[in-house]
């Protein structure tokens, strides 16, 4: 998928999710779009595990710091685009 697909899927732009690549920073749409902050996204990517990242997850907070322990960061951004394109847009 290019990044357009991806963007248009997670309700962002091309540049958002090339900086979210690169950077390892969420922002304010695709925080948006799981229910959680720009700042629980990037302490997520950073190995940081908060409760409202874990219930995006749908685990308890320590389960879902776990998984952060075992994954890359890059891994970890990889969740956070496919939960931001699997989820859909809140009205």
């Amino acid at each position: 998928m290019s990044y357009v697909g991806i963007a248009s899927k997670a309700g962002t732009t091309t540049g958002n999710i090339k900086k979210l690549l690169h950077t390892g920073h969420a922002c304010p749409s695709v925080s948006r779009r799981l229910g959680t902050t720009s700042a629980n996204i990037t302490a997520f990517i950073n190995g940081k595990v908060t409760p409202s990242i874990a219930k995006v997850l749908g685990a308890t907070t320590p389960h879902a710091q776990l998984l952060r322990d075992e994954i890359s960061k890059e891994a970890s951004i990889g969740i956070i685009l496919g939960l931001a394109c699997g989820i859909s847009e809140k009205k």
